[in-house]
C-alpha cells in the first residue's frame, strides 16, 4: 500500500526512542530557555532600534531561536561531551528550550513591545492644535492607560536633557496594567490550545511541520560525539554551504562596491502581473520559508499558490469591471478590501467548522471539568481540563473588563473579542496544519468592529479604547497562540513535570517583555525614539491608526453592507470548499489556501512556497517517499545556511554599519 506524504510526515513527529529519557523539564532546561528568551528579546530590540538590520522575529519559529538551538545542538553539546565537565542537554531538554522560546520570542519589536510602546506614547507627544488629538482623545485617556505627562513622552522621543532623570513612575503604572491584559490573553490562549491538543493531535492528526524541524535535527544522535545524524550528512553541509555562501558573497559588496551584490536579499523586486493588479515579491532564495514548507503536505502547498493566482485573477476582473469598495479604516488590514473581507470570512468559517468538528471532544472537556469522574483522561495534558475551563472563563471575563475600562461599550468589546478569537484560533490552526513560517489575517479586530457595527453609534471613549488596542496588533499573526499550539504538541515529547511547562513559558514571556521594554526605554531616553525608525513602531503606524480613527470620529459612518456581503461570500465559499475537500478524495484543493490568499505577507511567501511545492512534487514523483526522506538533509541544510547567513550579516552590520544596517531578511 502506498504511503501518503501527509501520513509519512505525521510519522516523523512520533516520539523517537531517544526521547524516552527521564530528563526533560529540568531546572537547568527551564532556566536556559528563559535566559535565551531574554537574550533574544534584547537582541531583536537592539537590532531593530540601533543597528537597523533585518527583522529577526517575524516568523512563527523565530530565526534567532533556531540559531541558538543549532549552537546548543551542534557546538555546546559536543564540546561538553568532549570536556566531560557537565552533563550534555538531552533531546527532551532541547525541546523544552524550543517550547519556551517559540512563545517568549514573540514579544520584542513587532510582537508586543514595539507597538505597545509606540501606541501608548504617541497620543500626547504628537498632539497638535491642527490634528485636534487633545480635543478628541485626551479626555478619554488616563495615566493608567498611557503616560499623560507631555514631558515624559518628550524625553522618550527626543532623549533626556543633561541632568534630567527618567520618570519611571509615569511608565510603570500603564505598563503594569497592560501586562495584566497580556497575561489574561496568554492564559486564555494557553487554555484553548491545551483543550484542543487532543483533538488536533490525536483525532485530526495535524502534521505540525514547524515542530518537525527540531525533531529532525535531534534524531539519531551519535552517543560518542553527540552530533545528530543530520550534521553527519554531506548533503546537509552542501545545502548549508550554498545558502551561507550567497550571504557571504553579498556582504563583500558592502565593503567593495566593485563586487556585484546579489539583489535577492530580502527580495529581487516586486513583480506585477498588470499595471493595476497586486503582485508578488521575487524571493527565490528565501530558504527559511522553503525549508519549513518542505515538511507540509503537497495538496496544501499547491492550494496556497493556486488561490493566490486566483486572487490575482479576481482582482484584475473586479478592476476591469470598475468595482471597488472604500479603503480600509486602518493601515493594517489588507488591500483591496473585497478580497481582505472575503478571506476573513473564510478564516471565520475555518474556526467555526473546526470547533463544530471538535464538538464531541469539547463536550467531554466540559463534562470532565464539571465532574472529575468523567472517563476522558487529561493526565497527559499540561493542565487539567478543569483548570483550563476555569482559566478560560476567568481570563475572558478579565479581557472584557479591561476593554470596558479602556472605554469600550459592551457591544464593541464583545465584537472585538470575537474578532481576536477568529484571528488567534484561525492562525494557530493554519500554522499547525500548513507549517507556513509567515501568515497573518487580512482584517484587524478594530476594522471588524468599526466597519460591521458602524462608527455612527460609537462614542468617543469606545473609539479611543479601540485605537489603544492596536498596542497588541502583532500584524494579526495570532500573538502567542501559534507558539502555544506547538508547546501543547511538543509536551507529548517532553519528559518530566509537564504541568510546570506553562509556568516556565509564562515566566519567559514576561521576563522577555520586561527586558525588551527596559532596553527600549533605556535607548529611547539616551538617543531619542524618534531616531529609531527604520521600522515604524514609534511614529508611522501608531500615528496612522490614531489619525484614521480620528477620521471616524469626525465623520461617523453606518455599517458597511459591502463588507458584510464579502464577509458572507468568504463564509460560503470556504464552506463549499471544505465540503468538497471532505466529500471527494480526488478534489485537489485544500480550503486553507483561500484563507491566506489576500494577506499582505502572502506576496512574499507565495514564490518560496511554489518552489517548495514544485521541488517536492518532482521528488515524490521520481523517487516516492524514499527520495523525499533522503532529501530532507538538503532542505534542512539550506534553512540552516540561510539562518547562519542572516546572523552573519547582522554581525557585520552591528560591527561596521551600526545605524545603517542592511535589510537582508524580512517576511
Amino acid at each position: 500500500m502506498a504511503i501518503s506524504s501527509e501520513q509519512s510526515q505525521h510519522a516523523d513527529l512520533e516520539p523517537a526512542s531517544h526521547l524516552d529519557s527521564e530528563r526533560g523539564l529540568t531546572l537547568r532546561a527551564a532556566a536556559l530557555g528563559i535566559g535565551i528568551v531574554v537574550f533574544i528579546n534584547l537582541w531583536v530590540t537592539y537590532a531593530e532600534t540601533v543597528v537597523h538590520a533585518s527583522r529577526l522575529s517575524l516568523s512563527f519559529f523565530q530565526l534567532p531561536l533556531l540559531f541558538i538551538f543549532l549552537i546548543l545542538l551542534g557546538v555546546v553539546n559536543p564540546l561538553v561531551k568532549r570536556l566531560g565537565i557537565l552533563r550534555p542537554l538531552s533531546p527532551s531538554e532541547l525541546l523544552t528550550i524550543i517550547a519556551i522560546g517559540m512563545v517568549g520570542a514573540v514579544v520584542p519589536a513587532s510582537g508586543i513591545a514595539g507597538f505597545l510602546m509606540g501606541v501608548i506614547s504617541v497620543p500626547y507627544y504628537f498632539a497638535t492644535p491642527e490634528n485636534r488629538w487633545a480635543e478628541f482623545y485626551h479626555g478619554h485617556l488616563s495615566d493608567w492607560m498611557v503616560p499623560t505627562n507631555p514631558t515624559v513622552t518628550r524625553a522618550f522621543y527626543e532623549g533626556l536633557y543633561p541632568g534630567e532623570l527618567v520618570n519611571w513612575h509615569a511608565w510603570v503604572i500603564p505598563l503594569i496594567w497592560w501586562s495584566t491584559f497580556i497575561c489574561a490573553i496568554l492564559i486564555c490562549t494557553a487554555c484553548l490550545m491545551i483543550i484542543l491538543r487532543r483533538q488536533w493531535v490525536e483525532h485530526e492528526k495535524l502534521v505540525y511541520p514547524l515542530a518537525a524541524v527540531p525533531l529532525e535535527m535531534i534524531e539519531d544522535i551519535d552517543p560518542q560525539t553527540l552530533l545528530p545524524r543530520l550534521m553527519r550528512s554531506k548533503m546537509f553541509w552542501f545545502g548549508a554551504a550554498v545558502a551561507f555562501a550567497l550571504f557571504a558573497w553579498n556582504t563583500l559588496s558592502w565593503f567593495y562596491p566593485s563586487v556585484p551584490g546579489i539583489a535577492a536579499y530580502p527580495h529581487a523586486g516586486y513583480y506585477r502581473f498588470s499595471r493595476h493588479s497586486p503582485g508578488l515579491y521575487i524571493k527565490p532564495f528565501q530558504f527559511y520559508t522553503i525549508g519549513f514548507a518542505y515538511f507540509a503536505d503537497l495538496q496544501l502547498l499547491f492550494s496556497i499558490w493556486f488561490f493566490f493566482a486566483l486572487y490575482i485573477v479576481e482582482n484584475l476582473t473586479l478592476h476591469r469591471l470598475g468595482y471597488q469598495i472604500r479603503s480600509s479604516t486602518d493601515s493594517f488590514s489588507a488591500d483591496p478590501p473585497v478580497q481582505a473581507w472575503k478571506c476573513f470570512g473564510a478564516l471565520a468559517c475555518l474556526v467555526l467548522w473546526r470547533l463544530w468538528i471538535a464538538r464531541s471532544h469539547l463536550r467531554n472537556v466540559v463534562l470532565k471539568a464539571l465532574k472529575n469522574s468523567h472517563p476522558i483522561d487529561d493526565s497527559r495534558e499540561i493542565l487539567t481540563y478543569r483548570t483550563c475551563v476555569l482559566g478560560l472563563l476567568l481570563s475572558l471575563l478579565y479581557i472584557f473588563y479591561f476593554l470596558h475600562r479602556l472605554g469600550m461599550d459592551a457591544g464593541a468589546a464583545l465584537m472585538y473579542m470575537a474578532a481576536i478569537a477568529i484571528i488567534y484560533l484561525g492562525i494557530a490552526r493554519v500554522v499547525s496544519e500548513t507549517g507556513v513560517a509567515y501568515a497573518q489575517a487580512t482584517v484587524t479586530p478594530q476594522a471588524f468592529v468599526m466597519d460591521l457595527r458602524g462608527t455612527h453609534t460609537m462614542s468617543g471613549s469606545t473609539l479611543t479604547g479601540l485605537v489603544l488596542t492596536y498596542a497588541l496588533i502583532d500584524y494579526m499573526r495570532g500573538l502567542f497562540t501559534p507558539g502555544l499550539a506547538h508547546v501543547a504538541r511538543l509536551s507529548d515529547l517532553i519528559r518530566g513535570n509537564k504541568r510546570a511547562l506553562l509556568l516556565c513559558v509564562s515566566i519567559g514571556v514576561f521576563a522577555g517583555l520586561a527586558a525588551s521594554v527596559w532596553l527600549t526605554l533605556h535607548l529611547a531616553h539616551g538617543h531619542g525614539a524618534y531616531n529609531f525608525p527604520r521600522f515604524p513602531f514609534f511614529n508611522g503606524d501608531p500615528k496612522a491608526v490614531y489619525a484614521s480613527t480620528l477620521a471616524q470620529m469626525h465623520t461617523p459612518k453606518p455599517p458597511d453592507p459591502d463588507r458584510y456581503f464579502f464577509f458572507g461570500v468568504g463564509l460560503l465559499e470556504m464552506g463549499l470548499l471544505t465540503a468538497l475537500h471532505y466529500r471527494f478524495r480526488w478534489w485537489p484543493l485544500h480550503p486553507i489556501g483561500l484563507v491566506l490568499s489576500a494577506s499582505d505577507n502572502h506576496k512574499s511567501m507565495v514564490l518560496p512556497v511554489f518552489i517548495a511545492w514544485a521541488t517536492k512534487a518532482i521528488l515524490m514523483r521520481v523517487g516516492g517517499i524514499a527520495l523525499y526522506r533522503r532529501s530532507k538533509p538538503l532542505f534542512l541544510g539550506l534553512m540552516v545556511g540561510y539562518t547562519l547567513g542572516v546572523i552573519y550579516s547582522f554581525a557585520i552590520d552591528a560591527i561596521w554599519f551600526p545605524g545603517q544596517g542592511h535589510h537582508v531578511h524580512a517576511w
